[in-house]
């Protein structure tokens, strides 16, 4: 698992709402509808499509899941049971609130690219995923906890998360790349029966576990390994799968980009500082400045069968039966 742990906020009028609604079901990031605003633009998107996302509920170490609307959604992401209504502790209604904490599961693009030549181990990379996810579910369950009282003052193990799961087969740059995002929601049940909020410090530090946990699993899990085996692939020491590395540039326009855009930056961090070269600090800055640069928008008009036969050659049979959205 690869990345960081981002947070979804509220938003000035619930735009923040809307647009994990929008990303979440309609495969695209958008602040509003034209002809609707607040409460309206919501209602809009509850009815806009009958596409369901997974929620995973994890209670005292065990996993269940079942499935929401874009409404079940709406009322889940502002702390409320989506079935019932019922509130969910106090809601913060203020601009930066937290709704959600957002983790990827991420892997090297060569396991993107195995599983566009072969299918098994695209169902393969599939179950891989489901395992990491499990894993990083009952972790979040037992390690973190929540808050609640003035400033925080009370902390308060947990007996219940709730995670909404989207699968992701492809990169905004349209580069064949399988992910999932893990949204973690901020309400969480403590042990004394009371829903309050997480503790999304804790949650942060924590991350840097679960990506060196994932990264380690996703490189000795024994089913993938025997699965690569099976092809006559093996993994390098950086983790890519070593007869599939040299395919990455070339399909990998988004990868050439950030490239591109990291050594601009450093020249001209360099030519700013005397010719020195950038601190491990710097670094750092301009890493995420060369990623964020002319990042592609999420295509809206794009059928996603067609762009994998486009990919491949062939259409290769259908995955599981979840909607396919949009990265």
């Amino acid at each position: 698992m690869r990345g960081g742990l981002e947070r979804w906020k509220r938003g000035v009028g619930s735009r923040g709402v809307r647009q994990a609604i929008a990303y979440a079901l309609e495969g695209f990031c958008d602040a509003h509808r034209p002809d609707t605003t607040g409460v309206e633009a919501l209602e809009a998107y509850a009815e806009a499509s009958d596409a369901t996302v997974t929620r995973f509920i994890v209670a005292s170490g065990r996993i269940g899941s079942d499935q929401l609307t874009a409404g079940g959604l709406r009322v889940w992401a502002t702390a409320h049971d989506p079935i019932t209504g019922e509130e969910r502790g106090h809601e913060r209604l203020s601009p930066d609130a937290d709704l959600l904490l957002d983790g990827t599961i991420n892997h090297p693009k060569t396991y993107s690219i195995a599983a566009l030549l072969h299918p098994e181990l695209a169902n393969e990379i599939e179950a891989l995923q489901d395992r990491l996810r499990d894993r990083i579910l009952l972790t979040w369950q037992s390690e973190l906890n929540a808050r609640r009282g003035h400033n925080g003052i009370i902390r308060e193990d947990i007996a219940r998360i709730e995670v909404v799961e989207l699968q992701h087969r492809r990169s905004r740059a349209l580069d064949p790349h399988i992910h999932r995002h893990l949204w973690l929601n901020i309400k969480v049940l403590g042990v004394d029966g009371k829903w309050s909020n997480l503790d999304s410090r804790v949650g942060m530090k924590l991350h840097t576990v679960i990506n060196a946990e994932g990264e380690l699993a996703a490189r000795t899990d024994p089913a993938w390994i025997a699965a690569l085996a099976r092809h006559g692939y093996t993994l390098n020491d950086v983790g890519e799968i070593a007869q599939l590395a040299g395919a990455v540039r070339p399909l990998s326009r988004r990868s050439a980009q950030i490239e591109a855009n990291r050594a601009r930056l450093i020249a001209e961090w360099s030519a700013a500082h005397s010719g020195s070269a950038p601190s491990i600090h710097a670094l750092k800055q301009i890493d995420r400045r060369a990623w964020a640069m002319a990042r592609p928008n999420k295509p809206t008009d794009l059928d996603e069968m067609s762009w994998e036969t486009r990919c491949h050659g062939r259409r290769r049979p259908a995955m599981r039966s979840q909607r396919s959205t949009r990265a």
